[in-house]
């Protein structure tokens, strides 16, 4: 069937968002430093069955709380595994893969999934907030100001102790601890939005409120939601840790980076940091990575604004 006009004139205009994106990505170094940090960490999440001989959960009982060497390069725990194994197996969980259970596993790691349901629960709350004001605003807008009231470590504790420490259950309490943000950001984007010629057009034609928020408003709040999005990645994968760290994270013996760094602080003063430094490390440069990226990125476009 021939493309019609309207076709090949949008796919155009997605061509061309598309390069611009990329200008946009590649004209800043903040963000290219940005970038090469996470794509580091997601390639070796995504390859690291293939980057180690050893398994997250092989031991060595003759070196335990072993330095670096030829065997373990980056050396081993208290049990003998493999630093650099558990390392990038935990990359895994919080990057590339949900793990749901024993067998079951889904594409996407935990910390990804907790922002992704965040943003569509937080960003369906604030375009109608937005877009249909009055009681229903003020509805939605009060419970979400009662729950930022309550400081953000002591609700995920609240609600990880509540439900139990799981992989699903910290994408719940991520999800819970990022959706009053998401939507108080998508209802003032819809306030501005809702004010334009082209929703007054829709309105108009007779769309439904329900078409007007999803393809009208949506689409054009996506640039600073896709911004803050990347910022509340790092900040699901700092909770991560800070769950794994107060034994409320992963369940052991997973390759959690907070309890690994619980784990090994036991260690720092018998000679041995390594188990503790370089799970720190990780946390540290990944959340830098994508801060450095979304600040990146968000300085340019107010540059081609």
């Amino acid at each position: 069937m021939p493309e019609t006009a309207e076709t090949q004139t949008t796919k155009k205009t997605k061509k061309v968002q598309l390069k611009d994106m990329f200008a946009i990505l590649f004209s800043s170094k903040i963000a290219m430093v940005g970038l090469v940090i996470v794509l580091f960490w997601v390639f070796v999440a995504l390859f690291a069955p293939f980057l180690t001989p050893y398994t997250p959960f092989e031991q060595d009982w003759k070196a335990p709380n072993q330095g670096p060497s030829a065997e373990h390069i980056l050396g081993t725990d208290e049990l003998g595994r493999d630093l650099w194994t558990r390392l990038i197996y935990g990359a895994r969980v919080v990057l590339v893969v949900l793990p749901v259970s024993e067998n079951i596993s889904l594409p996407g790691g935990t910390a990804i999934w907790g922002v992704v349901v965040a943003l569509m629960i937080g960003a369906t709350l604030g375009l109608i907030g937005g877009y249909k004001g009055g009681w229903i605003d003020e509805l939605v807008m009060r419970l979400l100001d009662a729950m930022m009231a309550i400081p953000v470590i002591l609700l995920y504790l609240i609600i990880v102790v509540a439900i139990g420490a799981s992989a699903v259950n910290v994408v719940i309490a991520i999800s819970i601890v990022g959706v009053p943000g998401i939507a108080r950001l998508v209802r003032s984007l819809t306030l501005d939005i809702k004010t334009r010629e082209y929703i007054r057009a829709a309105e108009t034609r007779g769309e439904s409120a329900w078409f007007i928020m999803f393809v009208e408003i949506l689409p054009n709040t996506r640039g600073p939601i896709i911004i803050d999005a990347m910022l509340r990645i790092g900040y699901a994968i700092f909770a991560m840790g800070t769950l794994g760290f107060l034994g409320l994270g992963m369940p052991p013996p997973s390759p959690d980076w907070g309890s690994m760094v619980a784990k090994g602080r036991a260690f720092i003063l018998t000679g041995n940091p390594y188990a503790a430094l370089w799970p720190s490390l990780a946390i540290a440069s990944l959340v830098v990575g994508l801060n450095l990226l979304a600040d990146g990125i968000r300085e340019e476009s107010m540059r081609y604004q």
